[in-house]
């Protein structure tokens, strides 16, 4: 798989998720996280100036949750590629979240590695859906 160069925004609550996906991503050569914030408000302020090309957004977070930036991603800036994360396979809610223009669905528990897939796909205009447990039926 040949590395495209990408920039990167990360929204998620978990302090320590966020920060420990950010340590792990310093060592995909091809990535630059230009900015992590704690909600939906925060990191649509830190965006503003300088836009990513993929934003990595955690479905549930205080204020601004994932599916209402998501929402505001897709109408304010349809060239951001946006990548949901999250606990469960909620099979209808990815679904959902498929049909309203996300690009992209990756469980908190997926391997380094298809996390460096996925946003490889979204990059290449592609779209990403990680298999849900017990619902491989589920892909596009």
């Amino acid at each position: 798989m040949e590395l495209q160069p990408l920039t990167l925004a990360i929204a998620d609550d978990h302090t320590l998720f966020r920060k420990g996906v950010m340590e792990l991503l310093k060592n995909f050569e091809e990535v630059t996280v230009l900015c992590d914030a704690i909600n939906g408000v925060e990191l649509l302020e830190r965006i503003e100036n300088n836009m990513p090309d993929v934003v990595m957004l955690d479905l549930e977070m205080p204020e601004m949750d994932g599916i209402a930036t998501a929402r505001y991603l897709i109408s304010k800036y349809p060239q951001v590629r946006i990548l949901i994360m999250s606990m469960y396979g909620e099979e209808e809610l990815v679904v959902k979240l498929m049909n309203e223009g996300v690009h992209g669905y990756l469980l908190k528990n997926a391997e380094p590695e298809e996390l460096r897939k996925a946003l490889q796909a979204l990059r290449n205009n592609q779209e990403y859906y990680c298999n849900l447990p017990n619902h491989h039926h589920l892909s596009r």
